[in-house]
């Protein structure tokens, strides 16, 4: 038997791969990160509807726009006074410069406690 010496032979590897099986410390890692990245989205989404508001010229009278800054002014305390500029006015709207830079800062925070949470993992 004459093989064709234009035909090669190949041989064809398969390489299968084990999927690793998450451990009881991986999936309660994940859970931390879940909380942590749910609190900090519930504590920015308020911070966000608060600046939103103000740049609506929202009625701090109304029921809505006060339960809002209640619930976001613990918040936004620390950042109070921080920068010299506070907040930008024309007319009724306002810009409140501390409100956006809280929601940056604990999206940082949460951030960095994610991270550190993962770290943990390892």
């Amino acid at each position: 038997m004459n093989e064709d010496p234009t035909t090669e032979k190949t041989t064809e590897v398969v390489e299968t791969q084990q999927v690793a099986r998450p451990t009881e410390h991986n999936r309660s890692v994940w859970k931390a990160t879940q909380i942590i990245w749910y609190i900090a989205g519930v504590i920015v989404t308020l911070l966000l509807v608060r600046a939103v508001l103000a740049l609506l010229g929202a009625n701090l009278e109304n029921a809505f726009a006060s339960f809002i800054y209640a619930l976001s002014d613990p918040f936004v305390a620390p950042f109070r006074g921080l920068l010299q500029v506070g907040q930008f006015q024309a007319g009724v709207s306002r810009l409140e410069v501390e409100t956006l830079l809280a929601a940056l800062v604990y999206t940082l925070i949460a951030w960095g406690i994610a991270k550190a949470v993962a770290l943990a993992r390892r």
